[in-house]
């Protein structure tokens, strides 16, 4: 990697250290990248391929650290696989935290008994010196950054802290990180002067800032029975009004509920479901409601479309696993109990 010459001055590569998988032979590039990835991390953890990932595999990770402080930024590419830090690898001594930026692609944290979904746009901080498993499912691109204990360890001793902390990043210290990490890059290549460390530091203010806004949160939130239904049957009323919207977001509607999203997901599962199950089965009931108005002028592209599937084959997945039957034979049935009744009333 050359530097750039930019202005008279020379602007060296952002990151240090690069990997890609692009130079492997395709065959072994999953092994290759997980001996990699095992063996260049500063921590013991394990890389771990399932039945749910992809097969053809392909990585990016790109990290720029400093070694005075210990901060790292990375940016990370790659195809779904699970990363897991188990009890046999706590012996290390590695006790830094690492916060995760998901632009995009889906998956869960598990921390014991807690599973923290992911979601793109997301902000989750790792308690690294905790076992823990990490699993992406699709293809994911994510910035990592990794923050020394010291920094954040005053403020994170209480006792809900033993599971990753999921930020809000819509607004607030939340809205200012996101915002940081996507310019930070930028700002660092173009410093000439200024130290690596005065720029990592705010990363770590504005986590804090993010620890004590959500600790806010939560007292104000309080998890008791009552609580927790109101806000669950307030939000199905309000997902069923607007299932068909193909924007409506988990965020957008905590928001419209005057609550946090994390309190949104930790009401659905005292009810032991989730928003995108509450979504789903919302979307089928309008949708079967929309085909069985049109009858047999019914278009199901059509309608999975005005109920705010992205298509055919999503639409389908979702109408079996709900009603467990196609969207075409639910036609059918309904056609014939329709023909019954008629001839029953003649």
């Amino acid at each position: 990697m050359q530097n750039e010459f930019i202005g008279g001055v020379t602007k060296k590569p952002f990151f240090d250290w690069v990997a890609k998988t692009e130079s492997f032979p395709p065959k072994e590039r999953w092994r290759r990248w997980k001996d990699l990835m095992e063996t260049g991390l500063p921590y013991r953890s394990e890389l771990l391929l399932k039945s749910h990932h992809c097969r053809e595999y392909f990585g990016e990770f790109a990290v720029s650290a400093n070694p005075n402080t210990g901060d790292s930024f990375a940016r990370a590419c790659f195809s779904g696989n699970t990363f897991r830090r188990a009890n046999n690898h706590l012996s290390d001594g590695y006790a830094n935290y690492t916060l995760i930026y998901l632009l995009s692609g889906r998956g869960a944290i598990q921390r014991g008994k807690f599973f923290t979904p992911l979601n793109p746009g997301g902000l989750y901080l790792v308690d690294l010196a905790q076992t823990i498993t990490h699993d992406l499912v699709h293809e994911s691109r994510s910035l990592l950054c990794r923050i020394p204990r010291h920094k954040l360890e005053t403020f994170r001793s209480g006792p809900a802290d033993n599971r990753p902390l999921e930020i809000d990043g819509s607004n607030g210290p939340g809205l200012l990180l996101r915002n940081y990490l996507l310019l930070f890059p930028q700002a660092k290549q173009q410093c000439t002067f200024t130290s690596p460390e005065i720029l990592f530091n705010p990363i770590a203010e504005l986590i804090i800032a993010c620890i004590q806004e959500s600790r806010g949160n939560l007292q104000a939130e309080a998890e008791t029975p009552s609580r927790l239904n109101a806000v669950f049957y307030q939000a199905c009323r309000l997902i069923q009004k607007y299932c068909c919207d193909v924007d409506l977001s988990a965020p957008q509607l905590a928001t419209s509920l005057g609550i946090s999203p994390s309190y949104l997901h930790r009401a659905m599962r005292y009810h032991n479901t989730s928003y995108i199950n509450v979504l789903r089965r919302a979307r089928v009931e309008a949708a079967s409601a929309q085909l069985l108005a049109a009858g047999r002028d019914a278009s199901i592209l059509q309608v999975a479309f005005n109920c705010g599937f992205n298509g055919t084959s999503q639409f389908s997945r979702a109408f079996r696993e709900e009603l467990g039957v196609s969207a075409s034979e639910f036609l059918k049935r309904s056609f014939v109990e329709r023909g019954r009744t008629l001839a029953l009333e003649n």
